[in-house]
């Protein structure tokens, strides 16, 4: 069932319970899963919500690019806390469908989410390099609220993408036989959704991060050679250069993890998916599960202003409970070191020094 777009929809989940509906593996084998998708589960949510406390208060942060890595959260939180639970349940023999409605609902979301977060991370990808590649274009870009448009664009399409088959493209209507739910969707879907929602936009990262990596490289290497580099200038060049590194870190991660699940159904779609072995289906699908926890963990660890931003609100937190009287002169604290966090680039010590200049020139 879990991000799976083959012909048969829910073949290889069902295939993992007995004709009594029982679970065909073993107690061991179904708990160490469980404990992995737990830790998917929390990790995933806890990464992606200190993301969003941070952009909260950091307005540094309120980029377009972690717009977009939001975006991406929404998309993961729908297989954490929808789809997952459920495959494990199946998993256990413990899932029952109410009724067709509700098979469809689970199947619709479990369609929504791979696009969304295949396209998200396209988007992102697509966003770096024009922010590096073509920065006076990215400034127009931006201007125009584009980037609110394509959130808005990947969401809809992802959702039109997914309630195709309820809207006739499939050979079968789902039909529930216990706790069993199977659709046979045309090949034609399954080859749509495969390359459109996974391949397609798998070779624009490839493709983006490569060159955008190329070109941050050769920006950094001719500038620094030419000149000695400072300022304001030198701080907006390391911090694309760093941020390219970062997504092409993440988008590399999601590659590794979704491409031989993806594979696997390519393969199930050409040979048929009950000939593949049983223990091939669970290894792939918690190999991309893992994907929904590790990509914003990466992104907190790798992100050196997030990072900051987060311990300040550890240190305002942890220094809030003292007292009354603690929480008084440390709530100034923190301000000013919110508020210096979120100051421009310039800084105020920059403000300073050139209004020490400036008094140096008037006395010569």
């Amino acid at each position: 069932m879990p991000l799976n777009i083959s012909k048969t929809t829910f073949v290889n989940s069902s295939d993992s319970l007995s004709n009594s509906g029982q679970s065909i593996y073993s107690v061991s084998y179904i708990a160490g899963l469980s404990s992995l998708y737990s830790v998917i589960i929390i990790a995933s949510l806890i990464a992606y919500g200190l993301i969003i406390l941070a952009v909260y208060f950091n307005r540094n942060l309120r980029t377009i690019c972690n717009y977009f890595i939001i975006s991406l959260g929404a998309a993961d939180a729908m297989i954490v806390t929808t789809i997952i639970p459920v495959y494990v349940s199946i998993l256990r023999g413990t899932f029952y469908y109410y009724s067709v409605a509700h098979c469809e609902f689970i199947s619709t979301i479990n369609l929504v989410s791979v696009s969304a977060v295949s396209l998200n991370l396209c988007a992102v990808s697509m966003e770096r390099y024009f922010a590096i590649a073509h920065p006076f274009k990215y400034e127009a870009f931006t201007a125009k609220k584009i980037p609110a448009l394509v959130i808005v664009a990947v969401w809809l399409y992802a959702l039109l993408a997914a309630f195709l088959p309820l809207m006739g493209w499939r050979s079968q209507p789902f039909q529930i036989q216990g706790s069993r739910c199977t659709a046979d969707n045309e090949e034609a879907y399954t080859l749509f959704m495969t390359i459109g929602s996974f391949f397609i936009p798998a070779v624009i990262m490839c493709t983006s991060n490569f060159l955008v990596y190329r070109i941050a490289k050769q920006q950094a290497d001719r500038i620094f050679r030419i000149v000695p580099v400072v300022g304001p200038s030198a701080n907006l060049l390391r911090k694309n250069y760093r941020a390219a590194k970062r997504i092409s870190l993440i988008v590399g991660t999601y590659l590794v993890c979704w491409v031989p699940h993806m594979v696997v159904l390519v393969i199930g779609l050409k040979i048929g998916a009950r000939k593949l072995p049983l223990e091939v289906y669970p290894v792939t699908v918690s190999l991309q599960y893992s994907c929904s926890a590790v990509n914003p963990c990466l992104f907190v660890c790798t992100n050196r202003e997030l990072r900051k931003t987060l311990l300040t609100l550890i240190k305002a937190a942890a220094l809030g409970g003292r007292g009354a009287e603690t929480k008084r002169s440390s709530g100034s604290e923190t301000t000013v070191m919110m508020r210096k966090r979120s100051a421009p680039s310039t800084g105020i010590s920059q403000v300073t020094d050139e209004s020490n200049i400036s008094k140096r020139d008037k006395t010569v």
